[in-house]
């Protein structure tokens, strides 16, 4: 047993803790609301932000969890023994803390726009953005480094790059070509697509027109891929007429469409409609392991997992970057995108649910108060402590 001591003022007994540490512990209160206060005020800073960004296109709201702080022990627990039974600890918590801010990843409904490349994920899965790489050097891209996002505000630019409102190109997959620039096809006539990451463009333009291929002058040439490093070659010319690679077909943008699958498709000026490649969708295991940057968008973390690329409808089969060997260690397989569609024409609306927010704001405003009491109150008994003797 501890020794008993007697407090010099009130007389009372306490059992293994005297008077002066009963002092001590009295002040802990105020610490315990002061890290109430702080865990409150994030809160807060949550809710404001979630409430700020109630009509941003893809935004996913924050939620907020407390976790109990640390404690001190007065008194561990015992072991019972041949005369007396255990007893428990007796122990004194320090607050709370932030334990995790997650969040919301569920999708958001349908926002119509009107604008033919204004892109919405119906399901799970993120479009996968980046900057132009380097085409003349060996390319096998990881979709790791590219940039995820949800909102699908896409248009084409000056280039003729699919591009983003910060002009980060949309990656995705584009049809190859054979050694004349016409289209390459599958035995069975579908489209042989270039399982290479690349930024979505339109093709080039023929300075000519070729009777032998079909292709008219202001169609589309698409690249020979080759195999060994992954890099697209035009034909030099058509008919004697030198090959320009940035000039590209002339479109309507207004006429840019894109089928639930993410095939991407144009219309030139004499109403040739064209193919231009395939918007893909990149998946992570654990959303919320990803990492939240500005304009909504993600970057695959450590506990996300890697980003696994598939289509919708599986509608590009086999092994990215062009790769065919089996016994590469390195070979990724292209998958599905489960049940995922792209709609076309509208954006994801925010997650945010502003009854929610309004209710969580009144209890974090309530418990911010109540941490606010215990200071004053902690306070009031200090000071009638230090005036007991006048």
């Amino acid at each position: 047993m501890g020794a008993l001591e007697v407090c010099p003022y009130d007389g009372c007994r306490r059992h293994r803790m005297n008077w002066k540490e009963q002092i001590k512990h009295m002040t802990g209160s105020m610490y315990a609301a002061i890290a109430g206060l702080q865990t409150h005020m994030q809160k807060m800073n949550v809710i404001g932000n979630n409430i700020a960004n109630a009509n941003t296109y893809g935004f996913k709201p924050g939620v907020t969890s407390f976790s109990e702080s640390m404690y001190t022990s007065i008194s561990n627990s015992t072991e019972g023994g041949n005369q007396y039974g255990g007893t428990n600890a007796s122990q004194i918590g320090y607050g709370s803390q932030v334990a995790s801010i997650d969040l919301n990843m569920s999708g958001g409904t349908y926002a119509p726009t009107g604008i033919n490349s204004h892109l919405y994920l119906d399901g799970n899965g993120f479009f996968m953005v980046g900057p132009k790489p380097d085409a003349t050097i060996t390319y096998e891209p990881d979709p790791n480094n590219l940039t995820l996002k949800r909102v699908g505000n896409f248009f084409l630019d000056s280039d003729g790059y699919l591009v983003d409102s910060n002009g980060y190109c949309v990656y995705g997959f584009m049809p190859q070509g054979t050694a004349d620039g016409t289209m390459a096809e599958n035995a069975d006539g579908s489209v042989m697509w270039d399982t290479c990451l690349r930024p979505i463009r339109l093709p080039v333009s023929a300075p000519a027109s070729n009777t032998a291929t079909g292709i008219r002058e202001g169609g589309a040439l698409y690249p020979e891929i080759a195999v060994d490093t992954n890099i697209p070659a035009y034909p030099a010319d058509i008919n004697g007429t030198a090959v320009n690679q940035d000039k590209r077909v002339d479109v309507q943008s207004v006429n840019l469409s894109v089928d639930q699958n993410g095939v991407v498709t144009a219309v030139t000026q004499d109403n040739l409609a064209i193919a231009v490649g395939i918007i893909p969708i990149g998946s992570v295991v654990n959303p919320n392991g990803l990492t939240k940057e500005s304009d909504g968008y993600y970057k695959a973390g450590n506990n996300a997992g890697d980003v696994v690329v598939g289509t919708c409808g599986g509608t590009v089969v086999g092994d990215l970057n062009n790769n065919t060997n089996a016994t590469n260690p390195d070979r990724i397989t292209l998958t599905g995108a489960g049940d995922t569609k792209i709609l076309s024409g509208g954006l994801e609306s925010s997650k945010t649910d502003i009854a929610t927010e309004f209710a969580d704001l009144i209890t974090t405003q309530r418990g911010f108060q109540a941490n606010t009491k215990i200071i004053t109150v902690t306070d009031e008994m200090l000071s009638d402590l230090v005036n007991m003797k006048r």
